[in-house]
């Protein structure tokens, strides 16, 4: 008797690397357990096969990157001088002195405008701290910087994002550094494979075959999408309670910042 009638979908694409080629690599133990033959496999698991291949090269060159690593490191050394100015003008709203005070919430509202630029994507972050520095440059801006003797932070930002641009082009002009795209393309490749091998599960599953190995296969298999779909769902809920945090945070902020505006004004 037929325990399974369809087998359970994913969204590949948003798997991570690592634990993209972890899915792939349980989905493959599970078919070669049970043999692509008697799956009726044997047409399109080669081609599987052959395109996980590339994949875990691919993911290879990612892991063994020397700029991969050096690039994690400076992006670690910028958001450390980031925050540590976000900290410093965040003290100042609370100075004793008026004019310090006034100066650290003109600056503060860019911050806040950026947000937590950590949470950008690398290249997005180079921009934002780029951003922020052409604002701080507006004569407004740059009287606060003075006022705060923050001119050493915001050059040190200045020196250190610079860094980090300059090993993100190294890292894209280097032959074996051009792995993003070339992981890119393996997992595209793998998942087409793996795509065309469920839908000729799915067509066994409609014609109604029945067999005790390929419904046992059915169930492992199953089990393993399941798995991965439960770490997507965990990491989305993990990102949507950081965000709702976020949007909160910013709320008290602002409340802070009309408050103090209409104490200004009064």
């Amino acid at each position: 008797m037929k325990e399974v009638t369809t087998i359970t979908t994913i969204k590949l694409n948003r798997l991570k690397n690592e634990k993209h080629a972890e899915f792939h690599e349980n989905i493959k133990k599970t078919i070669e357990k049970t043999g692509a033959g008697i799956l009726g496999l044997e047409s399109l698991y080669p081609f599987y096969a052959t395109a996980f291949s590339n994949e875990l090269e691919s993911l290879s060159f990612i892991r063994k990157s020397e700029l991969t690593a050096q690039i994690s490191e400076q992006d670690s050394v910028r958001d450390g001088i980031y925050r540590g100015l976000s900290d410093t003008v965040r003290g100042y709203r609370n100075h004793f002195d008026a004019g310090y005070r006034v100066a650290a919430n003109k600056l503060w509202n860019v911050l806040l405008h950026y947000g937590n630029i950590a949470k950008k994507p690398l290249d997005a972050q180079s921009a934002a701290v780029d951003d922020i520095l052409r604002e701080f440059l507006r004569p407004d801006l740059a009287e606060a910087i003075g006022i705060l003797q923050l001119q050493g932070w915001t050059d040190q930002l200045a020196i250190e994002n610079t860094k980090f641009r300059n090993l993100m082009t190294d890292r894209y002009s280097e032959p074996a550094g051009k792995t993003t795209y070339r992981m890119q393309t393996a997992r595209v490749e793998t998942d087409k494979y793996y795509r065309g091998m469920i839908m000729l599960l799915e067509a066994k599953i409609l014609s109604g075959y029945d067999d005790p190995d390929f419904n046992r296969f059915l169930i492992e298999l199953n089990a393993v999408i399941k798995r991965y779909k439960d770490i997507l769902a965990q990491e989305f809920g993990r990102k949507n309670a950081a965000s709702t945090g976020k949007a909160k945070m910013f709320e008290v902020e602002k409340l802070e910042e009309n408050k103090y505006k209409i104490t200004q004004n009064q």
